[in-house]
């Protein structure tokens, strides 16, 4: 009998892959804390880093028997589900490497008016921010 092409283990792999990938959560805990407890905070904290354990387990697993020809992201999606694996890897990497600054200017900026309250806006935290940013991004590396 051959086993499944997606099984359930599949799918939990893939939702906490999207988790630690698309959420910024460890940028957000001051703003947990400060709006939800210390409690609901603190379990939320380590459901994120379960899901963060469990999801860099998954990857790891998949890079140990994958062949020596792999050697970036998109080569194990084309290793796994050929070009179409490959495509959705290289395109959700290039997203995530655009999205994820802007998650962290936009979740630096609500954190920074939760932490201070009577200050500046949240736009106005973000665009000091990205200012302040900017000498970093230019440097020649």
């Amino acid at each position: 009998m051959t086993k499944p092409f997606f099984t359930v283990e599949d799918t939990k792999m893939g939702f906490s892959l999207f988790c630690v990938v698309c959420g910024i959560g460890t940028l957000s805990m001051p703003g947990n804390y400060a709006r939800a407890g210390y409690a609901w905070a603190t379990i939320a904290l380590v459901f994120m880093a379960s899901i963060n354990v469990y999801a860099s387990v998954c990857i790891s697993k998949v890079m140990i028997v994958a062949p020596k020809e792999c050697h970036t992201l998109g080569d194990i999606g084309g290793w796994v589900f050929g070009t179409p694996g490959r495509v959705a890897i290289n395109i959700s990497h290039m997203l995530v490497c655009v999205m994820a600054p802007i998650m962290f200017l936009v979740l630096g900026g609500s954190i920074l008016t939760t932490l201070f309250p009577d200050s500046f806006a949240d736009t106005t935290w973000i665009i000091l921010m990205g200012v302040m940013l900017l000498p970093v991004c230019l440097v020649p590396t």
